[in-house]
């Protein structure tokens, strides 16, 4: 039945004289933290409140084929509030109109939480459906999304789905990854609005103290909103991965740095990037095979005009300690090489059809060509099959383009539909997303795989391991700001930035950005600058637009860029014992990796883009082109600069200019604190047998653990993923060994500390005193228990123990 027909029934049902059997409505209900005074429509959730949060959008004749913005901009819609229940049936408290709530006990034993189910179908002429919520003062907000501006999303609109922008330099709003969730990390708030239908949110940009969540077609039935709160920052976020989801873990090696080219000519040249990286010791562990390289789009046969021997290819990279990924896309085009591949897709009906039951040849950049419907019955079988074709001769991932067509409108008032079995383009666009991507990863066997999608929705995060934004400009833009012809930027490192904390805090703690951009060709400076900030997110991959991004090419980039990149890859991949650790807690609760300064400080003056990777070490990455210095507010406590060795007391409100120059990327780890990393450099996560390559796979390599130290008269303490721990009080560090690492070298910089920091007299392990070595080098070649250096020039104490049991180490 069309929306039309469903509108009148429910019409019907409102209109005719039921009153009579209601009960008469309390005053107020309750769950949880959440009570509602019906009296005067108030809502309050723990220490928010709202009078009238309640309006239906009307219209005065409903068309079923025209989308009603849910901006907030449609002429065609009156938003009438709700003022008064007039009623009780039993299983609903029923308002003036016909719209049904309902109050209830989150699922999943969500502590804090309340379940509000609002139900607006019998309400005539409704369109669309708002819910208000407060947003006292100036209080930051955040989730959403891909937020493309800033991960603080106070002030912006937020549509809740992928639509056309012909004001954009890319004809798209960039809404790849939305997620209906808002939380407010000083009142301790939290928002989802479980829903996939066409929406917006409006987070106090209309007016300074309402956040609206408006949804078109409440003649579809229920709308869902889990309100709950929430003692601390982070526990927002693992309270809406509670009530959704767990995200995807992506392996280990795929933490190590990654590489691509936007077009491979050839095999060899494959090799040569592959090969230059290992030469020049630039760690990685992945390397992309994007497209094209399959004889025809999405017959996973590679093209072995291009890729001469690929067997070999993939064989030479494996050696060399590279795990290799292919780009894809979810399409069959009706080209001569697909054809039969369409047909049989075709008569099995596994692709998204019209109202009328006709395929549907979408016009993407490669097309023609069909969409798979992953949730009719054999479909996804019928494409894994064709997957396997890839599988099989060594593929360990995929790079997920696309597959975002499913819109709930065209033009921007139109709705044509677009029919699946479970469901169409009115309550599935974001849905799409979660079957695509799970018959991806569910075509490795034992799901070791990586994919890197460009597209997500709320609750989908378990079978998507990482989110790349898309293409994204190759500079410093700003996300909506004119390009200098009248089109709005897409945004460059700003937006990157902006997109993956807001992700991280919207149950996708995984991504990673092209470095460099895409749209467009990056400068050194913006290359050098992205790479900076990526070395301390999560995925860490270069590549994007143009011939290349390789550093090493100084055709394109100026001499010693590749010195520079090497650097931030070196410091990502030695990184990789703390991300890893951080990485299997996200997966497991949710606890994002890399968390927005101001999220976790509300009432802070970090800036928008400074970030913590982790509990401890905390980042701000230049976003302005040719700057050579970079102004902060340090948020309350005390941060060791990592550049001066110097302590500094954050208060939160006083601002600081500190030197910027390209190749630095100012940095702060917190008094008082041990940031796990490798000790010793290597190539590559995985196994390799090429001459000259080293893997932390070796275990003399991999169980040998750097702890930074900071010592303050805070107790600081670590526990790595392999059970690996240390406590450090002072001048005595006690250490554990775990499962991978039982050789610790603990790195203090005493540049700011005294004595016996800046000038130790003796280091002690379990009572035994260690030999001082004259050379930093030979800390390599001690034998049990260790050995310490001291360089007196640059205060650097350096100190390794074996440390297969229980073990203390005392300073004096």
């Amino acid at each position: 039945m069309h929306l039309r027909g469903l509108l009148f029934c429910a019409c019907a049902f409102a209109c005719g004289d039921n009153n009579s059997n209601l009960g008469p409505p309390p005053d107020q209900v309750s769950q949880g933290p959440v009570a509602i005074d019906l009296t005067t429509m108030t809502l309050t959730v723990g220490s928010l409140s709202i009078e009238g949060f309640l309006q239906i959008g009307e219209s005065d004749e409903v068309d079923e084929f025209h989308f009603y913005d849910p901006r907030g901009t449609d002429p065609e819609v009156d938003l009438v509030p709700i003022e008064r229940a007039i009623g009780d049936d039993g299983t609903s408290i029923v308002l003036e109109g016909g719209t049904k709530l309902r109050l209830k006990a989150c699922p999943n034993n969500v502590p804090d939480c309340a379940l509000l189910e609002l139900d607006a179908s019998a309400h005539a002429n409704a369109v669309q459906l708002q819910l208000a919520m407060p947003r006292p003062g100036t209080e930051p907000l955040f989730g959403t999304g891909d937020a493309p501006v800033r991960p603080n999303v106070a002030g912006t609109v937020r549509e809740l789905s992928l639509r056309v922008d012909p004001d954009s330099e890319s004809t798209l709003n960039e809404t790849h990854t939305p997620v209906p969730l808002v939380l407010w990390p000083k009142s301790g708030v939290g928002m989802l609005a479980a829903d996939d239908r066409p929406g917006a949110m409006d987070l106090a940009a209309a007016s300074a103290d309402r956040v609206t969540t408006t949804f078109t077609l409440p003649a579809r039935g229920t709308y869902q909103f889990y309100l709950y709160t929430a003692p601390a920052p982070l526990d927002l976020v693992r309270r809406y991965v509670a009530l959704t989801t767990k995200p995807a873990l992506p392996p280990r090696w795929a933490f190590a740095p990654q590489q691509w080219r936007n077009v491979w000519d050839s095999a060899d040249q494959v090799r040569l990037d592959a090969g230059e990286m290992r030469t020049r010791k630039i760690p990685g562990s992945l390397m992309w095979i994007d497209n094209p390289w399959q004889t025809a789009y999405n017959n996973f046969v590679i093209d072995e005009a291009r890729f001469v021997d690929p067997d070999q290819l993939i064989a030479d990279l494996n050696a060399q300690g590279y795990n290799v990924l292919f780009w894809s896309t979810p399409y069959v085009g009706i080209d001569p090489v697909s054809e039969a591949d369409h047909d049989e897709g075709a008569a099995a009906k596994f692709f998204v059809t019209d109202d009328a039951g006709r395929v549907i040849d979408y016009p993407w950049q490669d097309g023609p060509g069909a969409m798979v419907d992953f949730t009719r019955p054999g479909a996804t079988e019928f494409w894994q099959e064709r997957i396997s074709r890839i599988i099989d001769r060594g593929a360990k991932g995929f790079k997920l383009d696309f597959g975002e067509e499913i819109v709930p409108d065209v033009g921007g008032t139109t709705i044509l539909p677009m029919i699946l079995a479970a469901g169409d383009n009115g309550n599935f666009h974001r849905r799409y997303q979660e079957h695509y991507h799970r018959a991806y990863l569910e075509a490795f066997p034992d799901r070791d795989a990586f994919l890197i999608t460009r597209a997500g929705a709320w609750g989908e995060q378990h079978v998507n391991t990482t989110i790349w934004p898309g293409d994204l400009d190759s500079d410093f833009s700003e996300h909506g700001v004119d390009n200098g012809e009248g089109m709005k930027n897409v945004g460059g490192l700003p937006s990157a930035i902006s997109r993956g904390l807001a992700l991280s805090l919207s149950g996708y703690p995984f991504y990673g950005s092209d470095i460099g951009g895409f749209r467009g060709f990056p400068t050194t400076e913006s290359l050098l600058r992205w790479a900076e900030y990526a070395a301390f997110g999560t995925i860490m991959q270069l590549g994007g637009g143009g011939e290349n991004h390789n550093p090493w090419d100084d055709t394109l980039f100026d001499a010693g860029a590749d010195v520079t990149y090497k650097v931030y890859a070196d410091i990502h991949m030695q990184l990789n014992p703390t991300l890893w650790t951080l990485a299997n807690q996200a997966s497991t609760d949710g606890t994002p990796v890399t968390r927005s300064c101001k999220f976790m400080f509300p009432d802070g003056g970090c800036d928008d883009l400074m970030f913590f990777l982790g509990d401890d070490l905390l980042v701000a990455p230049v976003i302005e082109e040719g700057a050579t210095s970079r102004e902060v507010v340090l948020p309350p406590g005390d941060w060791v600069d990592v550049a001066t060795g110097m302590v500094v007391s954050g208060d939160g409100t006083t601002a600081l200019t500190v030197p910027a120059p390209l190749g630095v990327i100012p940095r702060w780890q917190r008094a008082g604190s041990l940031l796990p990393m490798f000790a010793i450099a290597a190539d590559t996560m995985l196994p390799a047998t090429a001459a000259g390559v080293t893997s932390y796979a070796t275990p003399a390599i991999g169980r040998e653990l750097r702890l930074v130290y900071r010592p303050s008269a805070a107790v600081a303490t670590t526990t790595l993923h392999d059970g690996a721990a240390a406590t450090a009080t002072g001048m005595t560090i006690d250490l554990a060994a775990g499962s991978e690492y039982s050789v610790f070298t603990i790195d203090i910089d005493a540049r700011s500390l005294a004595a016996p920091f800046s000038a130790p007299a003796d280091v002690a392990v379990d009572g035994t005193d260690l030999a001082s070595v004259g050379n930093v080098a030979n800390l390599d070649n001690c034998n049990a228990p260790g050995c310490f250096h001291f360089d007196a020039g640059t205060k650097r104490l350096q100190i390794r123990v074996f440390a297969d049991a229980a073990t203390q180490v005392v300073i004096r």
